[in-house]
């Protein structure tokens, strides 16, 4: 039997799980939370752990949470470049969902990006995986969740250009090669989020089209790069236990879009990360 789950709600896109949320720290705890988090700034991180077992799970399972930077997939967990908030049991009823806060709050060091992940898994056994990978079916030993959602706004200037840095990591003892793909999806994916940003949910009504989308493998493109760069990347290669750094591109004249980054394995998707751009009315 299947054991504390989260993430029941986000397929296909379970990087957007809504059973993870942050808000300022102190203040109320409700869904969905902050969007579009401030650096510098403190914030409460609160898990949802649903079990769908006939008997309570009483302090047997431990709830892990950390952050990353904006990553698809796939993370090394010797390379989580950010903060291990939550480590610790946790109880909860019979055929009940329970909200945990982290024990640790979360200042965020990359403006605009929520990457968080949260594991529960059984107590005394092996971290269940070697890699961050929340796509993983949840088993009676353990279950992932991804909350993987940027919001970047874009300026006035008269090209409309944006630019997004993330990284795609390699969680294995080989090097593999990767597709990394971006592309535009319906505004509507993200409406359980949109509260919080300007607007709500009449962002929905803005739908802007994206042009000269495309990833780029650097973290500081120059402009004839961007030109170039396509929406499709592969192979992209990346060493054993390791991280490569890739900036998304792209132009948005008016309204708003959401981008899927998605990173996929022999026809798989094993990653995926998501950007709100939201661009100035004229």
């Amino acid at each position: 039997m299947i054991g504390l789950t989260i993430n029941q709600s986000s397929p296909p896109n379970w990087w957007l799980s809504p059973d993870i949320w942050v808000t300022p720290a102190g203040g109320p705890n409700n869904p969905p939370g902050v969007l579009h988090p401030i650096v510098g700034i403190a914030y409460d991180v609160s898990v949802r752990v649903h079990n769908n077992l006939n008997y309570s799970v009483d302090g047997d399972w431990d709830l892990w949470v950390c952050w990353a930077i904006p990553t698809p997939g796939l993370i090394p967990i010797t390379a989580v470049s950010g903060q291990i908030l939550n480590n610790g049991p946790i109880s909860v009823p019979a055929n009940s969902t329970v909200t945990f806060q982290t024990t640790q709050t979360w200042t965020p060091s990359f403006g605009g990006h929520e990457c968080l992940i949260a594991v529960t898994f059984v107590q005394g056994k092996p971290f269940p995986f070697s890699s961050l990978n929340g796509d993983a079916a949840p088993t009676a030993d353990y279950s992932i969740a991804q909350h993987n959602l940027g919001v970047l706004a874009v300026g006035s200037e008269m090209m409309r250009r944006f630019q997004y840095a993330f990284q795609v990591c390699n969680g294995a003892d080989e090097e593999r090669r990767f597709v990394v793909a971006a592309r535009q999806a319906p505004l509507s994916e993200i409406a359980v989020f949109l509260p919080d940003v300007p607007g709500g949910r009449t962002v929905i009504d803005r739908p802007g089209k994206v042009e000269r989308l495309g990833i780029i493998a650097s973290d500081h493109p120059d402009p004839a790069e961007l030109e170039a760069a396509t929406a499709v990347l592969s192979p992209v290669r990346i060493a054993p236990r390791s991280c490569r750094a890739f900036t998304l591109g792209g132009s948005l004249q008016d309204g708003n879009a959401l981008i899927h980054v998605t990173q996929s394995l022999d026809e798989r998707v094993v990653g995926g990360l998501s950007v709100l751009v939201m661009a100035e009315e004229r």
